[in-house]
């Protein structure tokens, strides 16, 4: 976020007046008082990239109406100023007096409309939209075929592996698999599991039509090792396992695969662990480790352990 300096009295300068022209004086804002700063928000690339996938989807968005100036209406969306020009309005009096164009606009405020865009402007920090051509836009919205729904099993290719999840491409779109549904076990990266250009069955957890997104889930078409932990493990059973994680408060180990036990630091010290040293100085992810299952909460995927006797 950068801070803009308005110096007091300045002079107003060539595009103050190109942007007057273009637009007209804005309905009343709060203005910097002499000698003040504000804050410029800068709008991430991400923002400006959905939105320019909106508009190349001609996903329809509805927004509430902020203002207005002599060319059109405000919204905002995501922090990006919205204007919406006169003439994409289905609504309104040609020819207008000034009187009877600031009447059509003021019945605006506050209200929701379903628009589309028709153009984005990162450069000026704004995204142009239309109410006119939201039937065109609904009539050229991506086709999208009865087998996609939740729930459902279908076949794709990924398409892109980050640290936050994988996307997969479905055939009429892309879906994300969150890092969280990629495996029943400990994540630390997706390319541990899969990797571009791999075909991977996925099911399908929601379908959002209005933003063009689809959740997928690689996890769900495997066991869920939790339900039947009580046929593999017992409490009081000695198990050898793999340090998964080093925490202040613990460790945790896998046990099984998809399965892991926390080792908490008060088991730990009550076998004589040295408590001025930190348990990450003591304990390397990696390592083996044998130890004993104290309890088991197969609800909320959780298993108790301590060290043997």
């Amino acid at each position: 976020m950068d801070l803009v300096y308005i110096p007091a009295h300045q002079s107003t300068c060539e595009p103050y007046w190109m942007a007057l022209l273009d637009e007209g004086e804005l309905s009343p804002q709060p203005v910097p008082g002499p000698w003040e700063w504000f804050e410029d928000t800068a709008i991430s690339s991400d923002i400006w990239k959905e939105a320019q996938r909106l508009q190349e989807q001609h996903v329809i968005v509805t927004l509430k109406i902020e203002a207005y100036n002599r060319g059109g209406l405000i919204a905002y969306w995501n922090g990006v100023e919205c204007f919406i020009p006169a003439s994409h309005l289905v609504a309104y009096p040609f020819p207008a007096d000034p009187t009877a164009r600031e009447q059509c606009f003021d019945g605006y405020i506050g209200q929701d409309m379903r628009l589309c865009i028709i153009e984005v402007e990162p450069g000026r920090n704004r995204v142009l939209l239309s109410e006119r051509q939201v039937e065109t836009c609904e009539k050229t919205q991506r086709h999208w075929p009865e087998w996609l729904h939740d729930n459902a099993i279908c076949t794709g290719e990924i398409t892109s592996v980050r640290p936050f999840g994988v996307f997969v491409d479905i055939g009429p779109l892309e879906g994300m698999v969150h890092i969280s549904e990629i495996s029943w076990g400990r994540v630390r990266h997706p390319q541990d599991f899969v990797q571009t250009g791999q075909t991977v069955q996925v099911m399908i957890l929601n379908v959002d039509q209005e933003h063009q997104r689809v959740g997928l889930s690689l996890k769900r078409l495997q066991p869920n090792p939790w339900d039947k932990v009580t046929e593999k493990i017992r409490i009081g059973d000695l198990l050898d396992g793999t340090i998964a994680s080093v925490e202040r408060f613990g460790i945790f180990i896998e046990l099984l695969s998809g399965l892991e036990g926390l080792l908490h630091i008060s088991e730990i010290n009550q076998n004589h662990h040295d408590t001025a040293i930190p348990l990450h100085q003591q304990y390397r992810v990696g390592d083996r480790i044998r130890v004993r299952i104290l309890n088991i909460v197969p609800r909320e995927h959780r298993i108790a352990l301590g060290l043997p006797a």
